[in-house]
């Protein structure tokens, strides 16, 4: 039996719990947390990564919209920063709600006879701090959330060095946040994954090979509903095993090692019109911007 003191000291207790939790909604609304995030938050769910390193990044209750882009190679030659400034005004003018790059951010240094020479920003400090300038000119206002592509894991590995470019990139570019290594989940609903993948091989004979023996290798339960692939500098999108799938692109043209492989580059950037349920994705209109459009 509950004595009138226990009694008290619940009623207490509770009066406390919802002052505190005023308090908190109050300070939150003042930081801008979207809606979403905020009944995230509520519930007692991080928006950060699960036990299963997923990454919860929910807008809102049955659309997003986010801006795709993979490849940069920035200090590389052939970077394109006119088409990466042209990024930034069209996310902005389309109101996205957050972006999404898919690995490679900086050129890296390979070690590979002649790579040096095909640089316009040597070493890790100037292609760091050239990649800050731009995403702080061209990205600011948005979330942006990326992966490393192998060619900054060349800075980890190639180089002995252990530099982690997104992680570094973060210091330097508050609205960056790093997901992680080659690949990265994300929830943009409780039934919505959308896979990041950053391979580390060769290209393929046809444009779509590669993105559809990605998708042939998920198990049942492992599939993500929105894949992002990075890495072949080709821009597709296709719907196969019920995932939308999307080779991501580049912001760097075709360097004279690919054009010796024959290989292209399709220059451009993505933004995605997804429209969601308690059933799963109902509308997916991916957009392709190429870069001789303007």
């Amino acid at each position: 039996m509950v004595t009138k003191r226990e009694e008290k000291k619940q009623r207490e207790k509770k009066v406390e719990e919802d002052l505190e939790r005023k308090l908190m909604v109050r300070e939150l609304l003042k930081s801008e947390i979207s809606l979403p995030e905020l009944k995230v938050i509520l519930r007692g769910r991080s928006t950060g990564p699960s036990k299963k390193g997923t990454f919860r990044h929910y807008y809102a209750p049955n659309h997003a919209k986010v801006g795709v882009f993979s490849d940069a190679h920035i200090g590389q030659e052939m970077f394109d920063p006119i088409l990466f400034e042209r990024m930034g005004r069209t996310f902005k003018k389309e109101n996205v709600d957050a972006i999404y790059q898919a690995g490679d951010i900086l050129e890296g240094m390979s070690g590979r006879d002649g790579q040096v020479y095909e640089l316009t920003q040597v070493g890790f400090s100037k292609q760091i701090k050239y990649a800050a300038q731009l995403f702080n000119s061209f990205l600011s206002g948005f979330k942006i959330f990326g992966i490393d592509g192998n060619h900054d894991a060349w800075y980890k590995k190639k180089n002995n060095a252990g530099v982690i470019v997104g992680e570094e990139l973060s210091k330097l570019v508050t609205n960056y946040t790093h997901l992680g290594e080659m690949e990265a989940d994300v929830k943009l609903a409780p039934n919505i994954i959308m896979k990041l993948f950053h391979p580390n091989d060769g290209t393929a004979y046809a444009t779509s090979y590669k993105l559809q023996k990605i998708i042939e290798s998920f198990s049942g339960g492992e599939k993500p509903q929105i894949l992002l692939e990075g890495h072949y500098h080709k821009a597709l999108y296709m719907f196969h095993r019920n995932i939308h799938a999307l080779e991501c692109g580049t912001i760097s043209g075709q360097t004279v090692w690919m054009r010796g492989k024959k290989i292209p580059a399709h220059k451009g950037f993505w933004i995605l019109d997804i429209w969601y349920n308690k059933n799963g994705i109902q509308k997916f209109v991916p957009e392709f911007f190429p870069e001789y459009v303007e």
